[in-house]
């Protein structure tokens, strides 16, 4: 039986087609939501190079269902009457870098009339589905009976996320270097004392906060990203590739490097078709090199294929026992 109209086909289409490409030029400033990543990639972007891997369709529905979140938790800062601002355009430049640009997503704060943002809630806005206009009531009376005088002027960054990226934020209750590093830049072009980081599980609609500060040590890394960055287009010295695998410090284990894996221009430099071509390479590889530390640090007996394995990481650079102070890997017994 034949349907005889699409909502899903307009809705799709719409989607991928609404979003206007940015047509890339070779630029001198920095985008802030490109700092902490792949400086080979930066440096490409920034010299105007054509991606051999642009963001498929998918990847732009990912985007826009973001978009969304950002939009539904900016609504609901505005009827609770703490919005200050969105979506500021700043700058912020140390001498003899490049300058750093970015729009930060909301400011909020300030003194509100709780009891008129209640009042807007339910009498005006009866159409907003019911969570979020319960949702709406329950901030702003917990609002007002914890900051009956106002709240201090924080910045909010917002990142909705998978269920299984946000649990890996919560269990460490900090956020990944490149948002830290971008809410930093807000912090300092501002300038503010705080930034929060709100992760959105997009599967359940859970929130976390991570704070970021100025000052903070974080400031250096913001520097040192930016002057990295600077030297390589100045002196026209093209950064060397990623590595397929990293040890990652933060879960104390390896994995597949998502640096190159979702990287613009995979195919180009590192020749590998896409990102799911990418997985089945490398993310395997990844888990047998944890199994390998796993068995050496239970002082099992290793096997050839375990001597194989060592002779990968440590081809690769990596000191072993090194990474077993930090590995926090399971026991594995399977072999490799």
């Amino acid at each position: 039986m034949n349907l005889s109209w699409s909502f899903y086909q307009i809705w799709n289409e719409s989607i991928e087609q609404g979003r206007p490409q940015r047509v890339l030029e070779p630029r001198n400033k920095i985008w802030a939501s490109e700092l902490g990543g792949a400086f080979i990639d930066r440096f490409l972007k920034m010299k105007g190079v054509a991606p051999s891997n642009p963001p498929n369709p998918r990847s732009l529905r990912k985007f826009e269902a973001g978009n969304i979140w950002e939009a539904i938790i900016g609504f609901v800062l505005m009827r609770a009457g703490i919005l200050q601002n969105k979506q500021e355009y700043l700058t912020y430049q140390y001498e003899g870098s490049f300058p750093v640009n970015g729009k930060l997503d909301y400011i909020a704060g300030g003194k509100p009339d709780y009891d008129k943002a209640v009042f807007t809630i339910v009498q005006e806005f009866d159409w907003l589905p019911e969570f979020i206009s319960r949702a709406m009531q329950n901030i702003v009376e917990k609002l007002k009976g914890q900051f009956p005088n106002g709240l201090p002027e924080i910045i909010l960054e917002v990142k909705s996320c998978s269920s299984y990226m946000f649990e890996q934020y919560e269990a460490k209750q900090t956020g990944s270097r490149q948002h830290k590093l971008q809410a930093f830049h807000y912090l300092k072009a501002k300038p503010m004392k705080e930034a929060h980081i709100v992760y959105i599980s997009k599967d359940d609609a859970r929130l976390l906060e991570v704070g970021v500060f100025n000052p903070s040590s974080i400031e250096q890394e913001y520097q040192e990203d930016i002057q990295k960055i600077t030297n390589y287009l100045t002196k026209d010295e093209q950064p060397p590739l990623e590595k397929p695998i990293v040890f990652d410090i933060d879960t104390g284990r390896f994995i597949a490097n998502w640096k190159v894996g979702y990287s613009n221009y995979l195919t180009m430099i590192y020749h590998i078709e896409n990102q799911m071509v990418f997985d089945n390479l490398y993310k395997p590889k990844a888990t047998k090199w944890n199994r390998v530390l796993g068995r050496i640090k239970a002082d099992k007996n290793l096997t050839q294929n375990n001597i194989q394995a060592i002779k990968e990481i440590e081809k690769e650079g990596f000191d072993i026992d090194e990474l077993l102070k930090t590995f926090a890997g399971k026991q594995e017994d399977d072999e490799v």
